[in-house]
């Protein structure tokens, strides 16, 4: 393709917030991979969080949303041409593929354009390819990566670093006003999407008592699906504290602020553990029947634990005593002083 890149098109499934968070380096890495081009996000098949929640994240980077429903799931796509309706006729420079369907890259095909990447049918639908010899990655941030180092002819740095706004940084600081600079604090997020991915409620209150002996202050991160919770914790842990809660402020932005905040996060395999990791403060990621290789979140400073490490694959096989280990390891010690 001759001269520089103007309009590129990213075709993908949809997004929950995991899915979202996991994609980030790659959305911030955009502007260097394609300097000036207009980017626009199509999520075909399903909905995408990066029209609502994450929405504020990725705006930066994405010029154009287009939440879909439906586009690339039937093969009469292929020759209907569904899109006519909401893209342009001129068609895209680059159009990126994320997915790995059959129907969706022949789709997407029929769209004008000068260079379609696409790793479906072992990239054979693709204008470009890796080089020989090429092998999957597992890791989805890292195929993203590829799709994207073979899409703009150049290998592109990732950047996990998220840049949270003064405003949203101020806001937790006032949150936290009473603890900071007085005791360590940690993160405790005990939710996720499906509750076979959530450590035993329990254990979150075991652990956090744990902690409270030592002079360490729990702070829980409840999401909208998860205030019932409140009042058991309040009765186990009275002096724990529930920033989210406190505020009728919500941002993605507010969650990241508080996990950098934090001296150290503790989440489940979902969408909060996802968010927490990205503030780059060390961050325990628990994981039980789904595979951490897969889908490990972003973030410097994230320690994977697996329930197969302790010989099961149920979250119930982590126990209490290793994650209080774990914790004050990274706090560097134990006692009130920390």
């Amino acid at each position: 393709m001759n001269g520089p890149v103007q309009s590129v098109l990213i075709y993908s499934n949809g997004e929950l917030i995991g899915d979202g968070m996991m994609k980030m380096p790659m959305i911030q890495a955009l502007p260097s991979a394609f300097p000036g081009a207009r980017i626009t996000w199509l999520s075909g098949r399903h909905k995408t969080i990066f029209k609502t929640a994450l929405h504020p994240l990725v705006s930066p980077y994405i010029h154009n949303l287009i939440d879909q429903t439906g586009f690339g799931e039937k093969w009469s796509d292929i020759w209907q041409k569904p899109w006519r309706s909401v893209l342009p006729a001129e068609g895209f420079d680059v159009i990126m593929d994320t997915e790995k369907k059959i129907i969706p890259a022949l789709m997407l095909r029929r769209i004008p354009h000068k260079l379609f990447i696409s790793a479906a049918f072992r990239w054979n639908f693709s204008d470009r390819k890796p080089e020989r010899g090429y092998e999957k990655p597992l890791l989805l941030l890292d195929r993203l990566l590829d799709l994207l180092t073979v899409a703009s002819g150049k290998k592109v740095k990732l950047i996990y670093d998220i840049n949270v706004p003064e405003e949203w940084m101020a806001i937790a600081r006032d949150l936290l006003k009473d603890h900071l600079g007085k005791r360590k604090i940690v993160l405790l997020a005990p939710g996720a999407g499906g509750r076979f991915k959530c450590w035993p409620f329990q254990n979150f209150i075991d652990l956090a008592q744990r902690l409270q002996e030592k002079g360490v202050q729990p702070m829980f991160i409840l999401g909208p699906a998860e205030p019932e919770w409140k009042k058991d914790i309040e009765r186990f842990i009275p002096n724990a504290i529930f920033p989210l809660q406190n505020t009728t402020k919500t941002s993605a932005y507010l969650t990241i602020a508080l996990g950098k905040l934090a001296d150290v996060n503790v989440a489940n395999d979902g969408g909060v553990g996802h968010i927490v990791a990205s503030s780059n403060q060390p961050t325990l990621s628990m994981w039980g029947p789904t595979d951490p290789l897969k889908s490990t979140p972003n973030g410097q400073k994230v320690t994977v634990i697996k329930a197969q490490d302790f010989g099961g694959h149920a979250m119930s096989e982590i126990p209490t005593g290793a994650i209080y280990e774990k914790v004050m390891e990274i706090l560097g010690g134990s006692g009130p002083t920390l």
